[in-house]
């Protein structure tokens, strides 16, 4: 972790990390450093290309993110949690709107999502409410343009929704999406008999597996057994349902979809 001033010459940098045991703290000193000579100097050492992540939480709004930007560049994943600040969070999505993956905290958004977020080709585009108003309808599912669509206890749908998207998807909706999750907090309890309604499908053997590979890179691979089998009418393509007491998912099988 490296805390900085904009307006100053940091002269220290305080590392985190784990060696198995427990947290390691380490500073490292260096006098008349800069901000860019920091970044250049660690980049080095740990050889490292690209920023991997970036989190604002309640304590980031002393950072400008336009500095943030400035000194670190796009990461490839995003991370606000509610910083209590609106306009604050706002500055923060249109500073980073480019980055590959976000997390949001449903607080971020208001009451409502905005279009441009949903409409952005995120590889990861997750949305969690812990303590927040469930804000992700329908609506706001078909808008969506990731690869990977991860909502913790953020929903607003129950089975209907959940069995309309399903047709929907059939018949051409969400072409970008290979995985959905639907996660806790659901406005029902979902049962397959209900969100199954009109659809054909077909049932695989729990015995057959199969390797599946996320968009996002650090994701780790998944091994899907059996559960039900449903296809896309207008490509073919095909995608395994897996319901639980509370959590959806939707495994979509493109070709570059398997591990």
């Amino acid at each position: 972790m490296l805390t900085f001033d904009p307006e100053s010459s940091p002269s220290e940098v305080k590392m985190f990390y784990y060696n198995g045991l427990g947290l390691v703290t380490k500073t490292i000193r260096r006098d008349q450093f800069r901000v860019t000579d920091w970044m250049e100097h660690l980049s080095t050492i740990f050889n490292i290309r690209e920023t991997d992540s970036i989190i604002f939480d309640g304590f980031s709004d002393d950072y400008n993110p336009a500095d943030i930007k400035k000194y670190f560049g796009v990461p490839l994943s995003l991370t606000i949690d509610d910083t209590k600040n609106y306009a604050y969070n706002q500055a923060i999505l249109r500073t980073f709107l480019s980055v590959e993956s976000l997390t949001v905290e449903a607080n971020v958004l208001g009451n409502s999502i905005p279009p441009e977020i949903l409409i952005q080709n995120f590889k990861t585009l997750r949305i969690t409410a812990g303590y927040s108003p469930k804000v992700v309808t329908l609506n706001d599912l078909l808008l969506i343009n990731s690869k990977t669509i991860d909502f913790i206890r953020s929903a607003r749908m129950g089975p209907k929704d959940i069995n309309k998207f399903i047709k929907l998807w059939q018949h051409g909706a969400n072409p970008q999406m290979e995985y959905l999750n639907i996660d806790g907090g659901l406005e029902e309890e979902y049962d397959q008999e209900s969100i199954l309604k009109g659809i054909k499908y077909t049932e695989i053997p729990n015995t057959e597996r199969r390797l599946f590979r996320f968009a996002e890179r650090k994701l780790a691979r998944r091994i899907v057994d059996g559960r039900n089998e449903i296809w896309r009418y207008t490509d073919g393509v095909r995608a395994t349902i897996k319901i639980d007491e509370d959590e959806f998912e939707m495994f979509v099988w493109f070709d570059h979809c398997f591990g």
